[in-house]
């Protein structure tokens, strides 16, 4: 039986901190930052990343924005927040990050940091499914399924559960949910639906992310 979606209970978040260390086009200064926040993070000195970090996010370095959300959610060297870590992946999901969108999405789609918005969560799981994250598929198939947000739409819901169930990023929770649905869904289509999914799973390709915009000047600190 597929896990039951939509609870506001504890869950596995999936969008914990992880930095992917780029910096393409900081300045020497922003480089520097980052180098001592890197630092800080392998050392288990969050307070000393999250304040290294911070004026790189603010200067638009979406996956800066990525990590002061992540941060924020988990409560990593900064009281936790989920209202701020909102307001974090809204600046990155602008910026068009597909993390981001998935990580906003989810937290619309439980209602944590932002109310409960089925509308709002259709609309960022369905940009950072379109660009490939496992976990926004398997979320937007349950809202596609049960029709939350949108018009239910059992067929939709498969396509995303099939890509949800082959996409190396789904976390494993949730794979092991996709496939439960999947098959779920699946013992209700007929032999041409299934197969017409399938064909287009097969033909589907991600969005390419658009390159990110470079960050302005990070403020200095104390000036």
């Amino acid at each position: 039986m597929a896990r039951k979606p939509f609870g506001k209970g504890a869950l596995a978040f999936g969008c914990a901190a992880s930095v992917a260390w780029a910096a393409l086009g900081l300045s020497a200064v922003a480089r520097a930052g980052l180098e001592e926040g890197r630092a800080a993070w392998r050392e288990g000195n969050y307070p000393r990343a999250f304040e290294e970090f911070l004026p790189l996010a603010t200067a638009g370095d979406v996956t800066l924005q990525n990590q002061i959300a992540a941060m924020y959610y988990m409560g990593q060297g900064v009281a936790q927040d989920y209202a701020k870590a909102a307001e974090w992946f809204r600046k990155a999901a602008a910026a068009g990050s597909p993390e981001a969108q998935y990580c906003l999405g989810k937290l619309y789609y439980y209602g944590q940091g932002v109310p409960q918005n089925f509308e709002e969560a259709v609309k960022q799981l369905t940009e950072a499914a379109q660009g490939g994250k496992g976990g926004a598929q398997y979320l937007l198939a349950t809202l596609q399924l049960y029709g939350k947000g949108v018009e239910a739409n059992p067929v939709k819901a498969y396509f995303w559960t099939l890509l949800a169930v082959a996409a190396p990023d789904t976390p494993a929770e949730d794979k092991s949910a996709a496939q439960a649905l999947r098959d779920q869904i699946g013992a209700t289509l007929n032999k041409r639906q299934i197969d017409s999914m399938q064909a287009m799973v097969n033909a589907w390709t991600p969005r390419k992310t658009p390159p990110a915009p470079a960050p302005a000047a990070a403020p200095r600190r104390g000036g």
